[in-house]
């Protein structure tokens, strides 16, 4: 299990989280229900044991705010709730221009990560992105146990596409 956080700066490690976790899915190829939703049409469910876990979980790869030239971007709230847990909210200052508008981070007392939530949006003159990410895990032990995105995607002289998808393992 990778350190829960880096003892110089005291942030979480989400990037050696992921991998751990990648590395242990491709191991374990547990069974995997995955719903998706798009607009006006039903939602679509399948159970496999086949992911491409690195593919997968790329998106939150993205969400790791502990690279130096990020910091910079960010003011960071911790504190500890009643039970033990900690929370971490990363907010983007108002002047900066970095796709990650907010992120959230629950730590359980035996610091494993519990849940993460994050608004992650994107535009330019061809489209405009939004995507609000989830990942929940066993607080007991960090491994992930679902993740989901809800999100809209706009090109400029296209439709306007919401979706979602959720997933359990």
């Amino acid at each position: 299990m990778p350190p829960a956080a880096d003892a110089a700066s005291g942030a979480y490690n989400l990037h050696a989280y992921l991998q751990q976790q990648i590395q242990r899915l491709q191991q374990e190829q547990p069974m995997v229900l995955k719903s998706v939703k798009t607009e006006d049409q039903p939602v679509e469910t399948v159970e496999t044991a086949k992911v491409d876990w690195e593919e997968e979980l790329a998106m939150f790869q993205d969400l790791d705010l502990n690279k130096p030239t990020l910091q910079e971007y960010y003011t960071r709230t911790d504190s500890t709730l009643a039970d033990g847990s900690i929370s971490i909210h990363y907010d983007r200052r108002p002047d900066a221009e970095a796709p990650v508008q907010h992120l959230y981070l629950r730590l359980s007392p035996s610091r494993h990560l519990e849940q993460l939530q994050a608004l992650v949006q994107d535009q330019n003159i061809l489209f405009f992105t939004r995507r609000n990410l989830q990942l929940t895990a066993d607080p007991a032990n960090g491994n992930l146990s679902g993740y989901g995105v809800e999100g809209t995607q706009k090109l400029i002289f296209g439709d306007t596409l919401n979706y979602s998808v959720d997933t359990n393992l």
